[in-house]
C-alpha cells in the first residue's frame, strides 16, 4: 500500500480521493459506538457498489465491455485476490468512500495472498481480526457477489490447518481459537446474514458459528445433505433438512453437534468400507476428537438454562452425541450369523456399530421428559430420530422402549401394527392359532404374523419400486411391538421361603418363544452389528430358559414340539460364536432324532410354521445341520 503522501493518480485512483486508512473497534465500549461503526461500513459497502456499477457503465458506454468484467486498476501489474475472508479498511474523513489501494481491488486470475486484501476493518484496540466482506465461489464469468457477515460469527479463512488458529501474543491461550462463553452460547440472530444457502454451496459467505476450517465444515454440510440425513429419514427427508440445516447454522451447540456426528458417520463408513479409506483422514479424525468434546462442553454449559436445555436444538445435540463416538473400535468382532437384507435402512449398519452411551441416553430421555414427552417434540423428523434411537437403544439392553413409537411419515401415527402392514385378525387365527392352544397370548401370534409379513414385504422391496419410507416404519413397527412384549416372571423367588415360584408351563413355553423371537428380530428385522447387538446375550438367556427342569407336559404338545425345535434352532445360530454352541446342537440333535428328521428341507418345514425367512437363515442353518450330522456320525 502507497503512502498517505503519493499522489492519487500514481496509484490508479479517481482524483479527490485519499488514501487514509479508517479503523473501526471490534470490540466497541458502547451501544452506540457499535451503531456508528455498523452505519459507517455498511456506508462503506454501498458506496463501493456504487463506484464499481457507474464504472461499469462507463465502461460499457465506451465499448470497453467484456463477457467477463475487468477488475479494478490495481498499483502494479500484479492483479491481486479476494480471499474468502476479506478484511475491510475505512477512512475515518470519509466513511461513505471506499479506498482505492491496491488492496482494494478485484481480480479472478491471481492466487490469493495475504498482501491483497481488500480494504480492512482492524480495531485499534483490539488484536481481534473481525470479517465485514466475504466472497462467495463463484464461475469465472460472473460478477463478484459481497455479502456483510456479523462480525459474532467470525468466519475464519480456509488453511492447511484443520482449525482456524488465531494469532495472538500471549502463549498460555489455546491451540485453536475460541470465543468467549457469551458468543459460544447464544446463537447467532438468523436476520443478520444476507443468506445461507446459495451460489451452487451451502453457506457461500462461510458464516459459520465456529472457528473451523471452513473446507472441513462444507466438507461435512455436503455430506449430511447428500448421504446422511437422506438416508436417515428416507421419503420425508427433504422437508426435515429444510428445518435442520437452517436450526443448526444459527444454533452454535448444534452445529457443533452435527459436525460432529457427521464426521463420526463419515468415519464408520471408511474403516468399514463403504466409502473410499481416503475420504476420511487424519485431518478429520483429530477434527472429529475436537468436536465431540466441545459438543460436550456446550451441551454442559447448557443444561443450568431450564427452558434452552429441553429445545429442538439442544436434543437434538443429545441425539447425536449418544449415538456417535470417536474411537470406538468398529472392526475385530465376527459377524452375525443370519444374512439379513435391509441393513442399510436408516442407517442401522453405521449406528449399530457405535454402541448407544447410557449416560446421554438417559440425558435425553430427561429432556424430553421435561418438554413433555416426545409428542411435543415441534421439529419435523426430530421426534421420529429419537423414536429411532430409542428402538436401536433398547434393543441393545434388551429393555422395554421408554418413548412411544413414532413413524417417519406423520400420517402413520395412530396406525396399527395390522393397519401398516395390511395383515387381518383371520391372518393370524389362520396360521397361528395352535400356538393359542398352548396357553399363549394372541400378541406372541400376532408378532410371528407381522414377521413373517415384513420378509415379504423385503423381497418386494429388493426388486424396486417399494416405499423405503413406509419399510421403514413397518420395520421398525414389528420391532417395537416385539419389545413390549413382557417377560415371564421366571427369575423372582418367593419371599417368605426364598424359593422359586410356581411356574406354569405356558409361562416358560412363551419365555422361550419371546426370546426366540427375539433373536430373530435383531438378526433378520432389525439387523443389528455385532458391535451393539444382543445376539450372543439372547442365546444365553435362552439357554436358561430352556434348562428349567421339564415338567410332564411342558413339550409333548405337538405344538409345543415344532415351538421347541424352532427355538432350538435359533438358539443354536445364535449361539455360533458362543460357548453354548454345543449345549443346543447336542439338544437340537435329540429333537430330531425324536421326530425322525433326516435332512435339512424336512427340518425347515416345520420352522417355516413360525417365521423362517430362507434368504437370511439357510446358511446359517445348514451349518448349523452339518454339525449334527458330524455328531451323528461321531
Amino acid at each position: 500500500m502507497g503512502s498517505e503522501g503519493e499522489p492519487s493518480a500514481k496509484r490508479g485512483a479517481p482524483k479527490g480521493r485519499k488514501n487514509t486508512i479508517h479503523f473501526v473497534n471490534a470490540q466497541p465500549a458502547s451501544e452506540s459506538e457499535r451503531l456508528n461503526n455498523k452505519k459507517l461500513v455498511r456506508a462503506h459497502v454501498g458506496q463501493w457498489i456504487s463506484n464499481q456499477t457507474k464504472d461499469r457503465i462507463a465502461a460499457s458506454a465506451a465499448g470497453l465491455t467484456s463477457v467477463v468484467d475487468p477488475p479494478p486498476l490495481a498499483l502494479s501489474d500484479e492483479k491481486p485476490h479476494l480471499e474468502a475472508q476479506a478484511i475491510v479498511e475505512v477512512d475515518p474523513d470519509e466513511p461513505c468512500l471506499p479506498s482505492d489501494s491496491p488492496s482494494s481491488t478485484l481480480a479472478s486470475d491471481s492466487p490469493p495472498s495475504s498482501h491483497d486484501s481488500p480494504v480492512s476493518s482492524i480495531s485499534s484496540a483490539s488484536r481481534h481480526v473481525v470479517p465485514i466482506f466475504t466472497k462467495a465461489p463463484r464461475p469465472q464469468s460472473e460478477p463478484p457477489s459481497l455479502a456483510i457477515v456479523p462480525s459474532q460469527a467470525t468466519a475464519p479463512s480456509p488453511t492447511n490447518d484443520i482449525f482456524y488458529q488465531q494469532q495472538c501474543d500471549d502463549e498460555d491461550e489455546g491451540l485453536y481459537a475460541d470465543s468467549s462463553e457469551s458468543d459460544a452460547l447464544s446463537p447467532p440472530s438468523f436476520g443478520d446474514y444476507i443468506e445461507v444457502v446459495g451460489a451452487g454451496s451451502l453457506d457461500p459467505f462461510r458464516a459459520y458459528p465456529a472457528h473451523i476450517d471452513p473446507e472441513l465444515i462444507q466438507l461435512s454440510d455436503d455430506y449430511c445433505i447428500s448421504c446422511l440425513w437422506p438416508g436417515l429419514t428416507p421419503g420425508p427427508s427433504g422437508t426435515n433438512m429444510q428445518s435442520w440445516f437452517p436450526l443448526g447454522v444459527s444454533d452454535p451447540v448444534l452445529f457443533t453437534a452435527f459436525l460432529f456426528g457427521s464426521l463420526s458417520h463419515m468415519r464408520v463408513q471408511a474403516l468399514k468400507g463403504w466409502i473410499p479409506r481416503h475420504s476420511f483422514r487424519p485431518r478429520q479424525q483429530r477434527l472429529l476428537e475436537h468436536v465431540e468434546m466441545e459438543t460436550v462442553r456446550l451441551v454442559s454449559r447448557e443444561m443450568s438454562n431450564l427452558s434452552r436445555a429441553i429445545c429442538d436444538a439442544m436434543i437434538w445435540s443429545v441425539v447425536c452425541m449418544a449415538h456417535n463416538k470417536a474411537e470406538d473400535d468398529v472392526t475385530g468382532l465376527p459377524d452375525i450369523p443370519f444374512t439379513a437384507p435391509m441393513r442399510r435402512l436408516q442407517w442401522l449398519d453405521v449406528y449399530g456399530c457405535l454402541r448407544p452411551n447410557p449416560i446421554h441416553i438417559g440425558g435425553l430421555i430427561q429432556m424430553v421428559n421435561l418438554r413433555g414427552g416426545i409428542e411435543k417434540i415441534e421439529l419435523p423428523g426430530l421426534a421420529s430420530v429419537i423414536s429411532f434411537s430409542d428402538v436401536v437403544t433398547s434393543s441393545t439392553f434388551l429393555l422395554h422402549p421408554v418413548f412411544p413409537w413414532m413413524p417417519l411419515e406423520p400420517s402413520r401415527k395412530n396406525m396399527t401394527m395390522q393397519e401398516l402392514l395390511r395383515y387381518a385378525d383371520t391372518d393370524v387365527d389362520r396360521y397361528y392359532a395352535q400356538h393359542q392352544h398352548l396357553g399363549l397370548p394372541r400378541s406372541i401370534a400376532e408378532v410371528l404374523c407381522a414377521m413373517n409379513t415384513y420378509t415379504n414385504l423385503v423381497e418386494q422391496a429388493q426388486m424396486g419400486g417399494y416405499d423405503l419410507c413406509l419399510l421403514a416404519d413397518q420395520r421398525s413397527a414389528v420391532h417395537y411391538s416385539l419389545l413390549c412384549l413382557p417377560s415371564a416372571t421366571l427369575n423372582q423367588t418367593d419371599s417368605t421361603n426364598n424359593q422359586p415360584p410356581h411356574l406354569q408351563p405356558q409361562h416358560i413355553i412363551y419365555e422361550a418363544i419371546r426370546l426366540a423371537c427375539l433373536i430373530y428380530s435383531v438378526g433378520i428385522v432389525l439387523p443389528i452389528p455385532p458391535q451393539s447387538s444382543p445376539i450372543m446375550k439372547l442365546a444365553k438367556f435362552l439357554r436358561d430358559v430352556l434348562s428349567i427342569p421339564d415338567f410332564p407336559s411342558l413339550w409333548t404338545n405337538p405344538q409345543a414340539q415344532v415351538a421347541l425345535l424352532w427355538v432350538l434352532t435359533l438358539g443354536g445360530i445364535a449361539a455360533t460364536h458362543t460357548p453354548h454352541h454345543s449345549w443346543y446342537i447336542d439338544r437340537l440333535r435329540r429333537v430330531v432324532q425324536h421326530h425322525n428328521i433326516t435332512s435339512y428341507n424336512h427340518l425347515t418345514r416345520y420352522l417355516a410354521m413360525l417365521a423362517w425367512y430362507p434368504i437370511a437363515c439357510d446358511k446359517p442353518g445348514l451349518e448349523l445341520w452339518f454339525a449334527i450330522e458330524r455328531v451323528y456320525q461321531g
